[in-house]
């Protein structure tokens, strides 16, 4: 019910247990593919599974309620595509890999879908802060260090301020390593016999994926996913605050051109897309930390800090997508009193 909110209309579809469902159908279809590829199961039955495969086919909703009698929806997933296959082909659904390979691949899909939304958004948010700088370049306005006025600046100096930090994070997202995880029951890929590099390299060609070595309780990708996403929300955070400061009615410098109201007091006049930003990004340091949190997994596989990043990683891309989203129309709206801000300068 809070998905206008706290998200964006791109990545809440792309996130939601439909989305979840199909990234892991297509992971079980491209691990067909790839063993039919390598000769390990036979063709007929990797198109058998492939056949299976869609997401018309699965019953999303039910497949996440059976997840919690295992700790996973691979199980009830797998189950289901047996089901929808012949007979002779059964054994060959899940060929070589483990519940988490599955997880793993689909929550880089979704995440790698989710972040491209997010990189749009903010690719137009530093896109139009730099518009406002070469506009104000010249534009005097009051500096202010420690919440007292400073030395005077120009309106286009604080956009290139603010652009820095959303250039910085767009950086941080690209250098992310999403990878395909492939590593079977404990991580070597002995179900695969000496075929399993080979198959790992051709799923992950099939999905689009980076092909890595098991990561299986190696979580760095996944924490550096939070600390990017992270990045991405404080810094229009930052820029969310400036302008929620200085659209106060004792500054008055800026403003949103179709303000939020009030249901107490009809003439108020709220900077509303700057509110849903700073609300976005207040809730991400959290989920920032339970992902470092779950870096010490044990053994071969977790005992829960893995299962934990299902939720967490899902309401991260959420709220960044959202505040992103939010900083973008709030720039697209913003009113700049030019007259106001060279008179107090």
């Amino acid at each position: 019910m809070f998905d206008a909110v706290f998200g964006s209309p791109a990545v809440v579809a792309a996130t939601d247990e439909g989305a979840w469902v199909t990234a892991m159908l297509e992971a079980e279809a491209a691990l067909a593919q790839a063993c039919a590829h390598a000769g390990l199961i036979p063709l007929d039955a990797a198109q058998a599974i492939v056949a299976a495969c869609r997401p018309d086919l699965v019953d999303a909703a039910a497949i996440w309620q059976a997840a919690a009698a295992s700790a996973t929806p691979v199980i009830p997933l797998v189950d289901a595509l047996r089901a929808a296959v012949p007979a002779e082909h059964r054994s060959y659904v899940h060929y070589g890999a483990t519940s988490q390979d599955i997880m793993d691949t689909a929550m880089m899909l979704v995440a790698v879908r989710s972040v491209a939304a997010i990189e749009a958004d903010l690719t137009a948010v530093s896109d139009r802060l730099a518009q406002l700088a070469a506009e104000h370049a010249a534009t005097p306005q009051r500096g202010r260090t420690l919440m007292r006025p400073a030395q005077p600046t120009t309106f286009g100096a604080v956009c290139t301020a603010w652009r820095a930090g959303v250039t910085a994070a767009i950086d941080g997202l690209r250098r992310w390593r999403p990878a395909l995880q492939l590593g079977g029951a404990v991580g070597d890929r002995a179900a695969f016999g000496p075929a399993g590099d080979q198959v790992a390299a051709a799923m992950a060609a099939r999905l689009g994926l980076p092909e890595a070595p098991p990561w299986h309780t190696d979580r760095t990708r996944v924490a550096e996913l939070g600390a990017a996403l992270g990045a991405c929300a404080g810094t229009v955070a930052k820029l969310a605050g400036d302008v929620i400061l200085l659209s106060q009615a004792e500054i008055g410098e800026l403003g949103e051109r179709t303000p939020g109201g009030s249901s107490a007091m009809p003439g108020k006049r709220n900077p509303a897309r700057a509110v849903l930003v700073v609300a976005c990004a207040h809730r991400t340091p959290g989920l920032v930390s339970t992902l470092f949190a779950g870096l010490p997994q044990e053994l071969q596989r977790a005992a829960g800090r893995w299962q934990a990043e299902w939720p967490t990683v899902t309401e991260l891309l959420r709220l960044v997508a959202g505040a992103a989203h939010h900083a973008r129309a709030m720039l697209d709206d913003l009113t700049i009193d030019a007259e106001r801000m060279a008179s107090r300068a």
